[in-house]
């Protein structure tokens, strides 16, 4: 296994060890290093079975205040041994000096870590990161300073975990035997940005951002999300525009927040759903009016064709049939991975058992699926009908009715994207398919997403906009000048 899968695979287990225990008090006095966590678990191991050996040592991303890595120490460690040439492994997990994660496991052997070649503690590999790199404390995932050390390729290598200047995930490793660099790499932004696709030419815009969202109105077109976006984070410098003709000039719109959801209404009024509050009547000189404000976070939205609108919040699901001038509350049976509204109001909601229900005066009941025994990938609802996707392809049926109508497809579509009237369903080989709602033809390839992260679609014209995010990839650094 070559430097750089080795680093790749070692991240997934650091990443799995994140978060594993919850907090446990705040005491800045029960930070320790690299080394003094592993000198704590070697005793522990040791009792264990006294042949134990040391195969590895993590860092633990926790809540509990102190330094957060900056003085090298974190609160939490899992430190890891095993019996040379035997299927005998043991985990510790440390907390503030103490012992509170002790499981033994059966595993294939690891390279072992001979104590004596650990010159280096955290502190050190820390120092030397911060001087040769101006590595910076991590933010929005594995938060300060973390720490691992490894066996790769026969060398004890310490690294640190964090920022580099420009906000990237950033990893230095550093042999501790010696303080040599052996490996500076952070993760790169590629692509992102609003696509446009007209007559065969494509054409980017907005280039590296983070577009979680666009929408078409009457000639406007509204897109959403993050100008500084990191690998962790899409909320760092959120902003909402709209343009009045082909995208090509912007006017910034005020949402009062984060927009995770916008539409337009027959009326060209403009909807916005921010964190815990649904807007509108949003224009370039006016702020719109507040219509709905809750407590808990907005986990879904849906609206019809006429302007239903239904909210999903903490299993309640709030629902108006005139634009926000009342609300009515309906519970959720079960948790839901999607809500739906049809123009007659009936409420409908996909379990994540994948189960459908509909709500009915003396509460929910299950609608039928297809004779197929499997279970529905996604599922919207245009007008009063309803359509699902599965392995074996994509069914409709109106509400009022019992019988399934099988629209085919040249592959599987494992999500829908509604816009109003249109509909659009993601390919499983990343193929974007537009899907007639009227006659129910065959869907017709419109964009094919290979290579690009596409957070959303939609039709003005005859132009595509497709909204895409930036993907990562791991690339060595240079020295940055001073």
């Amino acid at each position: 296994m070559n430097f750089y899968k080795k680093v790749s695979f070692l991240l997934l287990i650091f990443l799995v060890l994140v978060n594993v225990k919850g907090n446990e008090g705040i005491a800045a006095n029960g930070e320790v290093t690299l080394k003094e966590a592993i000198d704590i678990g070697f005793q522990r191991a040791k009792e264990w079975n006294v042949n134990a050996t040391l195969t590895g040592a993590n860092s633990v991303d926790e809540t509990m205040g102190g330094s957060r890595g900056e003085t090298g120490k974190r609160f939490k460690w899992f430190v890891t041994f095993m019996v040379p040439d035997t299927e005998d492994h043991l985990i510790i997990g440390i907390s503030e000096m103490k012992i509170t994660v002790f499981e033994p496991i059966k595993q294939s052997p690891n390279p072992t870590i001979p104590h004596g070649e650990i010159k280096l503690d955290s502190t050190d590999a820390l120092q030397i990161a911060k001087d040769k790199y101006k590595l910076k404390q991590g933010k929005d995932w594995a938060t300060g300073y973390h720490f691992t050390l490894d066996s790769i390729e026969g060398e004890p290598i310490l690294t640190v975990v964090g920022n580099d200047r420009d906000n990237r995930f950033t990893r230095i490793s550093i042999n501790a035997k010696n303080g040599d660099v052996v490996s500076a790499i952070h993760k790169v932004p590629y692509g992102g940005g609003l696509l446009s696709i007209r007559n065969g030419s494509e054409h980017i815009s907005k280039k590296g951002m983070a577009i979680t969202g666009v929408v078409a109105g009457n000639n406007k077109l509204v897109v959403w999300g993050d100008k500084k976006p990191t690998q962790f984070s899409t909320t760092k410098k959120p902003f909402i525009e709209m343009s009045d003709g082909n995208g090509e000039t912007w006017k910034v719109l005020e949402a009062g927040g984060y927009v995770t959801h916008a539409w337009f209404d027959r009326n060209d009024r403009l909807y916005a759903a921010t964190e815990k509050e649904l807007w509108t009547d949003i224009t370039s000189k006016n702020k719109g009016s507040k219509i709905l404000s809750l407590d808990q976070a907005i986990e879904h939205v849906d609206y019809s064709s006429n302007n239903h609108i239904a909210v999903l919040s903490n299993e309640t699901i709030y629902y108006t049939k005139n634009q926000g001038e009342s609300w009515k509350e309906a519970l959720v049976p079960k948790p839901f991975y999607v809500i739906q509204i049809s123009d007659n109001g009936d409420l409908i909601g996909l379990t994540e058992e994948r189960k459908i229900l509909q709500k009915k005066k003396d509460g929910w009941s299950e609608i039928p699926l297809p004779d197929l025994n499997e279970a529905p990938y996604d599922m919207k609802v245009i007008h009063n009908r309803l359509y699902i996707t599965t392995k074996s392809g994509i069914w409709s049926r109106n509400l009022k009715e019992e019988t399934w109508s099988e629209i085919p497809a040249d592959e599987m579509v494992v999500k829908f994207i509604k816009k109003g009237e249109k509909l659009f369903g993601y390919g499983q080989g990343d193929a974007i398919y537009s899907i007639d709602t009227n006659d129910e033809r065959k869907p017709k390839k419109v964009f094919d997403a290979v290579d690009r992260i596409v957070y959303d679609i939609d039709f003005m014209g005859d132009t595509l906009w497709v909204a895409t995010v930036p993907n990562y990839s791991w690339e060595e650094m240079t020295v940055p000048n001073e």
